[in-house]
C-alpha cells in the first residue's frame, strides 16, 4: 500500500536562475517535518486558482539525504499557472506542499549498467537518483544521456562534468538537437542510446524522464533493441 502523503508548509530559501526559462528552488521545512521520500519521487504544490484548490506535481531534484530541504527544478511554461507563480516567488516565500508520490525509483539490486536518459527538466528526478546512488557507494557503470535543443540549456552542466571527473564510473553524454557551436553529440537521445547499447542490453536498466513524445520514442527504441519491459522505467511530464 502506498504511503499516505504528508502536508507541510515550506519556505523558499534560495532561487537560482539556470537558464532564462528554468530556475532551481530550495525549499526548507520545519525541523519536525517528516520529509522522507525515495529518490525519483515527486511532491505536490497546492495553490488556489479562481478560488478553488489547484495542485501541480514536481519531481524532487535533490537527494533524500538533505535534512529538511528539498530542491526543485522548474521551467516557466507559457500559460502555466503554477510555473508562473513560481517565477514570481521571492526568497522567503511560503509554499503549501505534500509528499511523497510516485513509483519512478531505482530498482535494486542494481544492474551492471544504469542508463539514465533525460531531456530538459526531466533531469530533476534523475539528479536525485544519481546523487543518492553515490551516497550508497554504487560502483556500477552509470550513464547519463541528457538531451537539449541548445548548448546553453544543459541544466547542472558543471555539476555533471565535475562528478564525471571525480567518479570514473559516471559517463556523462550531453546531446544537442539544434547546435550552434556544439562539438559533441548532436542526435536525439533515443538515437544516442541505440548507438551506445544496440546489441549490448544485457545487465542494463533504463530510466527515462521528459515530455511524453520523447518518452514514447525512447520506449519504442528500447523495445526495438529487445530490452525487456521490466528493465524500462519512465516518468513522463505533460
Amino acid at each position: 500500500m502506498a504511503e499516505k502523503p504528508r502536508f507541510y508548509d515550506a519556505t523558499v530559501t534560495k532561487i537560482v536562475s539556470l537558464t532564462p526559462t528554468v530556475k532551481h528552488f530550495v525549499l526548507e521545512y520545519p525541523k519536525e517535518a517528516d520529509t522522507r521520500f525515495i529518490a525519483g519521487q515527486f511532491l505536490m504544490v497546492h495553490l488556489e486558482k479562481e478560488g478553488k484548490p489547484h495542485k501541480k506535481a514536481y519531481s524532487i531534484a535533490s537527494s533524500p539525504s538533505l535534512p529538511n530541504k528539498i530542491e526543485l527544478c522548474i521551467k516557466l511554461v507559457e500559460g502555466g499557472y503554477v510555473s508562473t507563480y513560481f517565477f514570481g516567488l521571492k526568497e522567503g516565500g511560503v509554499l503549501h506542499t505534500s509528499l511523497p508520490y510516485g513509483v519512478f525509483t531505482v530498482r535494486e539490486p542494481w544492474e551492471e549498467n544504469l542508463v539514465f536518459v533525460a531531456t530538459g527538466t526531466g533531469i530533476a528526478p534523475i539528479r536525485s537518483m544519481i546523487q543518492n546512488l553515490y551516497e550508497k557507494n554504487c560502483g556500477k557503470n552509470i550513464w547519463l544521456i541528457f538531451g537539449n535543443r541548445y548548448e546553453n540549456e544543459i541544466l547542472y552542466q558543471n555539476e555533471w562534468e565535475t562528478l564525471a571527473r571525480e567518479r570514473k564510473n559516471l559517463h556523462f553524454l550531453p546531446t544537442i538537437s539544434r547546435p550552434k557551436h556544439w562539438t559533441g553529440e548532436k542526435a536525439y537521445v533515443q538515437e544516442v542510446v541505440k548507438k551506445l547499447f544496440m546489441g549490448r542490453v544485457d545487465n542494463a536498466d533504463f530510466y527515462g524522464c521528459g515530455l511524453v513524445p520523447m518518452c514514447q520514442q525512447l520506449k519504442n527504441a528500447l523495445l526495438e533493441m529487445n530490452v525487456p519491459k521490466e528493465r524500462i522505467h519512465f516518468e513522463q511530464f505533460t
